[in-house]
C-alpha cells in the first residue's frame, strides 16, 4: 500500500508540473496573440491618420499658417524707443536734443519714436545718444476709400523720391491736396530725404487710420 500511495505521489506531482508548464507556454502565447493584435491595430490608425492628412491636401500646396506677409512695401526705421502714450513718447524726445528732427508714430497704440525712415536698409542712419535700431515695417494703404492715400505707401517707396522733390509746385492729382504744404513744412524740419519721408508719412499716418503698418 506505501509503495502504491508513492507512486500516485510521483504522478499527482508530475501532473501539477506538467499543468504548470503548459499553463505557462499559454500565457506566453496569449501575451504574443495580444502584442501583435496591438502593433496591427497601432499600425493601421497611424496610416489612417496618414491618408486623412494626404487627403486633406490632395493639391500638393503648403497650408498657410498665421503671421504670413502683408501686402505694401518695406521701410526701415531707425527707433529710438516705444510707449505706451503719446506724453511719454513726447517726453522722451524733448529730454534728447538729438531727437529733434525725429517724429512720434501711433501703431496699435503704442506710440514709436523714429528717427528716419529709407527704403534701403543699408542707408539707414543710427544715433549713438540715445542709442537707435532698425526697424522693418510695410505699409498698406488697401484699406483707405480715397485715391490719393491708398497710392501713398508706394508714393513714399519711391527710391528715386521724385514726389518728395518739394520745390517744384505743381499740382499733382495723384497726391493729397496738402501735399505741397505738408511737404514744405518736412522740408523746414531738414533737407535729409529719410528725415523729410518720416515727416510726410508721420502727418499722413496720424490723420488716417486706414494706412496700416506691420511690422
Amino acid at each position: 500500500m506505501k509503495i502504491v500511495s508513492h507512486v500516485i505521489k510521483k504522478q499527482v506531482f508530475r501532473a501539477m508540473i506538467i499543468g504548470g508548464i503548459v499553463g505557462l507556454f499559454g500565457v506566453a502565447i496569449f501575451l504574443g496573440i495580444l502584442q501583435a493584435s496591438t502593433q496591427l491595430s497601432l499600425k493601421n490608425d497611424s496610416n489612417e491618420v496618414a491618408n486623412k492628412s494626404n487627403n486633406g491636401n490632395t493639391s500638393g500646396e503648403t497650408v498657410p499658417t498665421a503671421g504670413g506677409a502683408t501686402s505694401g512695401p518695406m521701410f526701415f526705421a531707425s527707433q529710438a524707443g516705444v510707449y505706451s502714450n503719446y506724453e511719454s513718447a513726447s517726453a522722451f524726445v524733448s529730454e534728447h536734443p538729438s531727437l529733434k528732427e525725429s517724429a512720434i508714430v501711433e501703431v496699435d497704440g503704442k506710440f514709436y519714436v523714429w528717427t528716419s525712415m529709407v527704403t534701403d536698409e543699408s542707408k539707414l542712419v543710427f544715433l549713438k545718444d540715445p542709442a537707435t535700431f532698425k526697424k522693418a515695417f510695410t505699409v498698406s494703404g488697401d484699406s483707405c476709400k480715397e485715391a490719393t492715400m491708398a497710392e501713398l505707401p508706394s508714393v513714399l517707396a519711391d527710391k528715386n523720391a521724385t514726389k518728395l522733390n518739394f520745390k517744384d509746385n505743381s499740382k499733382d492729382s495723384t497726391l493729397p491736396a496738402d501735399w505741397q504744404s505738408i511737404g514744405a513744412a518736412a522740408s523746414s524740419i531738414s533737407t535729409d530725404i529719410s528725415i523729410v519721408r518720416l515727416q510726410v508719412f508721420a502727418h499722413y499716418k496720424s490723420k488716417n487710420a486706414c494706412l496700416q503698418v506691420k511690422f
